[in-house]
């Protein structure tokens, strides 16, 4: 292999992993984006903000500071594999005396990921308490109606 085909194979890595972080990017903005379709449909409501509406809407606040904390960090994330492709070549003109730049931009790019997840698994835990008590208040109110 030619020591341009080396380089090329090297700088895919951070291409793939550029890749991934889009799909989670995009994942994420559909999280905020039902997120703020609910706040919307809160707002629109005709009855008055009770005291369930607004730990509703604190409830959805929290979701999508989770969510783009979340995708910020997977820009990061993309931001440091750029750099990672970038390094990779300066490491190549060093004749390999920076190695250590495009594995530590790497591995700070994984790390990012790697959080992001949290604050979207987080996220994800926050969504499914909120179903489970919008499923609590329809069988009690379904309860009421049919008591009656």
């Amino acid at each position: 292999m030619s020591t341009a085909q080396a380089l090329i194979t090297a700088m895919l890595a951070p291409a793939l992993l550029i890749l991934a972080s889009g799909s989670l990017i995009a994942a994420a903005l559909v999280r905020l984006a039902r997120v703020v379709d609910r706040v919307r449909s809160l707002a629109a409501a005709a009855t008055p903000a009770g005291p369930s509406t607004l730990t509703e809407v604190t409830a959805h606040e929290r979701r999508a500071r989770r969510a783009l904390a979340a995708i910020t960090l997977y820009f990061v994330a993309v931001g440091l594999f750029v750099l990672s492709g970038i390094a990779i070549a300066l490491d190549h003109l060093a004749a390999g005396g920076l190695t250590w730049l495009p594995v530590s931009l790497t591995l700070a790019g994984m790390v990012s990921i790697v959080a992001g997840a949290g604050y979207m698994t987080a996220e994800t835990r926050d969504s499914a308490a909120l179903i489970a008590a919008d499923i609590a208040r329809i069988r009690q109110t379904s309860r009421a109606a049919e008591a009656r």
